[in-house]
């Protein structure tokens, strides 16, 4: 198992499972993205605002268009690998198989204000 931090700070544990492609982190990866969204709903819906749009039902927990913008080239997967971001309280602990990580990094992109699909 691997622990690391995650967008607001959470430490989540990777557990070993089915991983995905070596582009499964980036947004136009549907697939990818899919399971990042599934994850979303299951898991950070309560405080974050999940969708392109919308506010976050815990005023404090920033909406997940906004998280990716937070780092370079609009990628949080430093963050949710290095677990760099100190925890905050309520912040629940999570434990994600690789290719559930994968996709969260790739939806959180995907919805990203920033990002626009290749043609």
């Amino acid at each position: 198992m691997i622990a690391f931090g995650a967008l607001s700070g959470a430490l989540i544990t990777m557990q070993p499972g089915w991983a995905m492609p070596a582009d499964a982190q980036r947004p136009d990866n549907t697939e990818s993205a899919g399971v990042g969204k599934r994850v979303a709903q299951r898991y950070c819906g309560g405080c974050h605002a999940i969708e392109a749009t919308g506010l976050s039902p815990n005023p404090k927990s920033p909406p997940f268009p906004l998280i990716a913008e937070r780092y370079p080239r609009n990628n949080p997967a430093p963050v949710l690998i290095d677990g760099t971001v100190i925890r905050h309280p309520g912040m629940p602990e999570f434990n994600l198989l690789e290719n559930e990580t994968d996709g969260l990094v790739a939806y959180i992109r995907r919805i990203s204000r920033k990002w626009k699909p290749t043609p």
